[in-house]
């Protein structure tokens, strides 16, 4: 029981690096007010966590990709408001991975645990420095040396965006855009599992919970591709 007791002791313990690389693209708009109210809501649950979590932002759009925290104790890095989340058209989407990931490796001791979340709600369209290629290679190094990715994207076909990347199918997450700050509370309980010892974040987070269908609105088939969910709802709604 003592051995297991300072088990758990030493992984509440662990230094925790997040790196989140989120969409500022002109498509994001529509959920601004939602997506700003998320990223406060997870970065605030990250700061009340008792061991050592380094974070890292990366945003991007057409007019910029902009590593404005690298590493950097959670405790330091700011909330997002609507002066220091501004849209533009464009999704380069590959540098952004790729500029942000080769400055991580670099900065991220090799014992400590490794996240990083790519949250986007459109493919590639605008990369001027990184290939495909190269981005899925360095995602691959990446997993050598224990990183762990979650590809979180909504309204687009994250199955084919996140295979390009070389993510694994069941850290390839869809949502709906309208639902970007219930996909940030997902994200919470996630990282809380990862941190808390899971090797790879808990994709059940993601999943919906077991609930018991009102009288006033059709059950939704449990079977049903997430994607179909989410046009289920909008049809109920």
């Amino acid at each position: 029981m003592e051995r297991s007791a300072q088990g758990q002791s030493s992984q509440a313990a662990q230094s925790l690096y997040i790196t989140l690389i989120v969409d500022e693209s002109g498509s994001m708009q529509s959920c601004k007010g939602a997506a700003l109210a998320g990223f406060n809501h997870y970065l605030a649950g990250l700061r009340e966590e008792p061991a050592d979590t380094r974070f890292t932002l990366t945003l991007f759009n057409a007019g910029k990709t902009e590593v404005r925290y690298q590493s950097a104790p959670v405790a330091s890095v700011c909330e997002l408001d609507a002066e220091t989340y501004r849209h533009q058209d464009g999704t380069p989407l590959y540098d952004a991975i790729g500029r942000t990931l080769s400055l991580a490796r670099q900065e991220t001791p090799a014992a400590a645990k490794k996240l990083c979340v790519i949250l986007t709600d459109g493919r590639e369209n605008a990369s001027q420095e990184y290939t495909r290629t190269q981005v899925f290679d360095l995602i691959k190094a990446c997993e050598e040396q224990g990183w762990a990715f979650l590809y979180l994207g909504a309204d687009h076909d994250v199955w084919a965006a996140g295979g390009d990347l070389g993510i694994a199918g069941d850290s390839r997450i869809f949502f709906c855009r309208r639902d970007i700050d219930h996909t940030f509370d997902q994200l919470s309980e996630a990282t809380a599992q990862y941190r808390r010892g899971e090797r790879q974040p808990a994709v059940d987070a993601f999943r919906p919970k077991e609930t018991t269908p009102s009288p006033e609105q059709p059950s939704i088939d449990p079977d049903l591709p997430t994607f179909l969910k989410c046009r289920s709802q909008r049809r109920s709604s």
